[in-house]
C-alpha cells in the first residue's frame, strides 16, 4: 500500500513584503521540526515531497526535513501555492510508480479542501469530521493510497491519520 501525506504548512509570519515571501514564525518552526520527529519515529519518511514555491512552505519542509533527520527529494511547484486542489491531484498523478510514499507540503484552503474530496468516507466517523473540520497549521492527514499514483482521485483514498504536532 502507497501513503500519501497532505500537510498544511506551519504557522507563518503575519507581515511579508508579499504573500508569497512570508516566512514561518518561531512556533512554526517548531511544530514542523515535531511534524517530522513524528513521521520518523512511525517509520512514515516519504520518499518524495511535493512543495509549493511560497517560503513559508519552503520552510516547513526544511523544519520537517531537520525532525525527520532525513532529505527526500523534493519538487517545488508554484502550482501548489495557487492551482487549488486540482493542481494537487495532478502533481500526484504525475509520480512514478516505485514511489511508496508522498507528502504534499502546500496551504489552505488548498489543502483542507483535497483532504476532504480524496477520502473515500469509510474510515473512522471522527476523523472523518475532523478532516471535514479542515487542517490547522502543521496538520498531517495520512492516506492509504491502494490505487497508482496516477488513478489517486475524489473519493478514492482512505485517511488513516490526522495529526496536528506541537513543538
Amino acid at each position: 500500500m502507497q501513503r500519501l501525506i497532505l500537510m498544511r504548512h506551519a504557522k507563518a509570519e503575519q507581515h511579508a513584503d508579499t504573500d508569497h515571501a512570508r516566512p514561518l514564525s518561531a512556533r512554526g518552526r517548531r511544530d514542523a521540526h515535531a511534524a517530522g520527529v513524528l513521521l520518523a519515529e512511525r517509520g512514515e519518511v516519504p520518499e518524495l515531497a511535493l512543495v509549493s514555491t511560497a517560503q513559508r512552505t519552503r520552510d516547513t519542509w526544511e523544519s520537517l526535513c531537520a525532525g525527520l533527520r532525513a532529505a527526500p527529494e523534493a519538487w517545488f511547484d508554484r502550482t501548489l501555492y495557487d492551482g487549488g486542489a486540482p493542481a494537487v491531484v495532478e502533481l500526484v498523478a504525475a509520480v512514478a510508480a516505485d514511489v511508496r510514499s508522498v507528502i504534499v507540503v502546500g496551504h489552505n484552503p488548498t489543502m483542507s479542501t483535497a483532504a476532504a474530496a480524496l477520502s473515500d468516507g469509510h474510515a473512522d466517523a471522527a476523523l472523518e469530521a475532523a478532516v471535514a473540520d479542515g487542517l490547522p497549521t502543521a496538520a498531517l492527514a495520512s492516506f492509504d493510497v491502494p490505487v497508482p499514483w496516477e488513478d489517486v482521485n475524489a473519493r478514492r483514498l482512505r485517511i488513516v491519520a490526522l495529526d496536528v504536532p506541537r513543538g
